[in-house]
């Protein structure tokens, strides 16, 4: 079962040090939040299905970075 959950490129910003750190915090933020929401889910509960209606969810409702 595979899932996309795509985010901005970090290393593709262009601008200060400062402009840089920022987007990489951001997309580690965006990562972190998908990955603490995958392993919250009821594994156990969920027929294949539902997991990868889930795994999909999980890219698509959370905020990306600008």
């Amino acid at each position: 079962m595979t899932a996309h959950w795509g985010v901005p490129d970090p290393a593709a910003v262009e601008g200060t040090e400062a402009e840089k750190h920022l987007a990489f915090a951001d997309t580690f933020r965006m990562l972190n939040n998908r990955i603490s929401i995958f392993v919250s889910l009821p594994m156990n509960k969920l027929d294949k299905l539902a997991l990868q209606k889930s795994l999909d969810e999980i890219g698509r409702n959370l905020p990306q970075a600008g």
